[in-house]
């Protein structure tokens, strides 16, 4: 078999180097002897690692685990500086993790206590968190002067989180090519884009030979070949039924001449199987075993597979294994399947592995019994309504109102009412687009009448009701009622300190502080909105979110620039690869003339999230102010090809062909430009430039004359007091002519 592996793969391998990082092994079920794909590489000058891909039974990112804890461990004992730099991506993807190159305590998001636990990650988190992780990996393979090959098995059931981040390690790593992937896909799913693919064909019977059972005749072994398909997983388990005594003849299926060797063995023998199938994680690659499984008493497998997801889940909450989510989601019982999915679900969403999560448990979002099972108070609602929350803070109102109206109707009283409308209020209020702030304050009011009727005597009451008020004040920030809204998180600040203190429910006292923030800003009392934010940092100084918002207010005030700058760097210091903070920055660094700077962190920015449309359109922005038209037109599109639909970044396209000396695809742009918005002051302007150098002066004034109605600004009347001076000129220099013309003699 090593030959055929060399035959086949090693060529796959050695050529994919030259045209893509990433090899994917196309084979049927039981096709890929693994254990010899070492071997067969093994003159390839790489490190070798083997691994299975399946998130369920090896955490969520299986297929790379492995490869993170090795180079966790060398780091931590050779180079722990690199462990520091990558520590705020390494701890919120492993909250378990513990180390001594860990120099910054963790945020209130992650040591808050469940009932506390308001914040919810944005979508784009988890790239952040990858973006580090990958990054933290490369450096470690160059340091290391490593290059890896990974062959990973079962690839088709990897985690979202573990394809997104063999893809950033083939992005980041463009240049040196520190990494390789061999992904054995067996259930012919599997994609990436450019990646090579090679189809793994049948094994011939010689190839075969060390499968089957040697003292068995060759007539026999010729006929488990045939039944066999030349498949070694089916082979292997002919040849263990023929040695039982089973007649391997060629009418009968495999398949059923393994169930019937399954009859002939007695209830014990069949229980140890399923047992020890269970236990391996059902990853024992036996075709026996495996129907043995498929086709025993479902509840004594249940509980079997029960037991095994306490004990995995007991080993991963102190630290000793990844979270296997295998024996939970293989209850078949879905009630208890729910059940036992409910607190690992709660860890992958407190990670913000949404992907992963709503990757199995919107199935169980969509069953119409689980969504109204249990009694209303308990984990396995909460795990629903958790979701809910997510849902409608990625902008899904559509799939989480009818659920929380559901809830709603169908436990009334339940303790977590007051979540379901505060839910409900944010949904209209604020994720929804457009927002309708008349529903929103509708179910905010509704929340309060409820709390004050039903939980007046709940130990929680002040912190239900603060909660409440909260996203009234939210929403009659929303409305312009600035008055009122500062009272009520005012108000519910001071209940707090008096019912709590200052050290419980910090989290959600530093989110009052920081709504009252905000709404200081929005009624431009940038002195008081300072100091609110920092009391917000005061609480909670390890949010780097809080950081970013600091830099952004002090930007608007004259002369603290350098404060400014200082509160971007510590937010980026905090968080994960932050790109918003360095966008901030690059905007702040342009305006103050650091435009080297600001084009460091545009590209930085553009690192972590190429698609950053911003991140072009301001490149764009400095280049031209470089006089570079060409470079910024190349940015231009680059923004445009994600953003078609901004008329500013239309506008600059049209300026960048004009500099170029294209002036029909500028016209275009412009044009383009005034579809979006017809009052873009600019636009009309600089399509007035265009048109007057092109020999049309009259439509030229047109749009010089609606630019200065618009805007205001005074090249605007320069621009238009040019072309009348230019009109007028024409209009006596051909009345001249015409004079001229009328003195001469007939």
């Amino acid at each position: 078999m090593v030959d055929l592996i060399q035959q086949r793969i090693a060529p796959a391998i050695s050529s994919s180097v030259k045209i893509s990082p990433i090899t994917i092994l196309k084979a049927e079920g039981g096709m890929a002897p693994v254990p010899t794909i070492k071997s067969a590489l093994a003159s390839s000058g790489w490190d070798i690692s083997i691994t299975d891909g399946d998130w369920r039974t090896g955490g969520y990112l299986a297929g790379l685990q492995a490869l993170i804890d090795a180079e966790l461990t060398w780091a931590a004992e050779n180079s722990p500086q690199l462990v520091k730099a990558a520590q705020q991506s390494l701890k919120r993807l492993f909250p378990l993790l513990v180390s001594d190159a860990f120099s910054v305590p963790k945020d209130l998001t992650n040591t808050s206590s469940k009932e506390e636990r308001t914040r919810f990650y944005h979508h784009e988190y988890q790239n952040k968190l990858l973006v580090g992780l990958a990054e933290f990996l490369i450096t470690c393979a160059r340091e290391r002067n490593e290059r890896h090959i990974l062959v990973i098995d079962r690839a088709a059931t990897l985690s979202a989180p573990a394809k997104n981040l063999i893809k950033l390690l083939v992005r980041l790593d463009d240049d040196t090519r520190l990494f390789r992937f061999l992904l054995i896909d067996y259930e012919q799913c599997l994609f990436f884009q450019d990646a090579s693919e090679v189809h793994f064909g049948r094994y011939s019977m010689q190839e075969l030979g060390p499968v089957l059972d040697r003292n068995l005749a060759s007539e026999k072994q010729r006929q488990i070949y045939e039944a066999s398909g030349g498949n070694p997983l089916i082979a292997e388990a002919l040849s263990k039924c023929a040695a039982a005594g089973l007649p391997v003849i060629g009418y009968l299926e495999p398949i059923a001449i393994v169930d019937l060797h399954l009859a002939s063995l007695n209830a014990g023998e069949r229980h140890s199987l399923l047992k020890s199938y269970i236990e391996s994680d059902c990853t024992t690659p036996d075709l026996i075993a495996q129907r043995n499984y498929a086709t025993f008493e479902q509840a004594t497998a249940d509980h079997l597979h029960e037991q095994v997801h306490r004990a995995c889940l007991d080993r991963y909450l102190t630290g000793e294994a990844p979270l296997i989510m295998l024996h939970a989601l293989s209850i078949r019982d879905k009630y208890k399947r729910l059940e036992l999915v409910a607190e690992p679900s709660q860890i992958l969403q407190s990670i913000g592995l949404y992907d992963l999560w709503f990757g199995y448990f919107g199935e169980l979002f969509a069953d119409p019994a689980l969504r109204t099972y249990g009694s209303g108070d308990a984990p396995v609602n909460a795990a629903f309504i958790n979701a809910a929350f997510v849902l409608y803070s990625l902008g899904c109102g559509r799939v989480s109102v009818p659920y929380l109206n559901e809830f709603y109707k169908t436990f009334p009283k339940s303790r977590y009412t007051p979540t379901v409308l505060y839910a409900q209020s944010m949904t209209y209020g604020r994720y929804q687009q457009p927002v309708n702030l008349t529903v929103a304050e509708e179910y905010a009011v509704r929340n309060l009448e409820t709390i004050e009727r039903d939980f007046k005597d709940h130990d929680k009451y002040d912190y239900i009701k603060v909660f409440a008020e909260n996203a009234y004040a939210y929403i009659k920030a929303k409305q312009e009622k600035y008055e009122e809204a500062l009272s009520l998180c005012a108000e519910g600040h001071g209940k707090m300190l008096k019912a709590y203190g200052d050290e419980r429910f910090k989290l959600h006292q530093s989110i009052l502080i920081y709504n009252t923030s905000q709404v200081y800003e929005l009624v431009d009392d940038l002195p008081r909105a300072e100091k609110q934010l920092r009391d917000a940092i005061a609480y909670d100084p390890y949010y780097g979110e809080y950081q970013n918002d600091l830099g952004n207010l002090l930007s608007k005030v004259p002369e603290r620039e350098a404060e400014a700058l200082e509160a971007y760097a510590r937010a980026i210091e905090l968080c994960p690869p932050y790109y918003e903070a360095h966008l901030n920055r690059a905007a702040l660094r342009n305006r103050i003339g650091d435009a080297a700077g600001a084009l460091a962190d545009l590209d930085r920015t553009l690192v972590i999230k190429p698609n950053e449309w911003r991140a072009h359109f301001e490149k764009g922005n400095i280049l031209m102010w470089q006089d570079r038209p060409k470079a910024a037109l190349e940015s231009y599109l680059a923004a445009a090809n994600i953003n078609s639909k901004n008329p500013d970044l239309q506008s600059n396209l049209g300026l960048a062909y004009s500099e170029l000396g294209k002036a029909n695809e500028s016209i275009a742009h412009y044009l383009r430009a005034l579809e979006l918005n017809p009052r873009h002051a600019p636009t009309h302007n600089n399509l007035a430039i265009e048109y007057f150098n092109q020999g049309r002066p009259d439509t030229s004034l047109n749009h010089a004359t609606v630019a200065v109605e618009i805007g205001g600004d005074p090249d605007y009347l320069l621009t238009r007091e040019h072309i009348r001076t230019s009109l007028q000129a024409d209009l006596a220099s051909r009345r001249d002519r015409a004079s001229a013309s009328s003195a001469k003699p007939s």
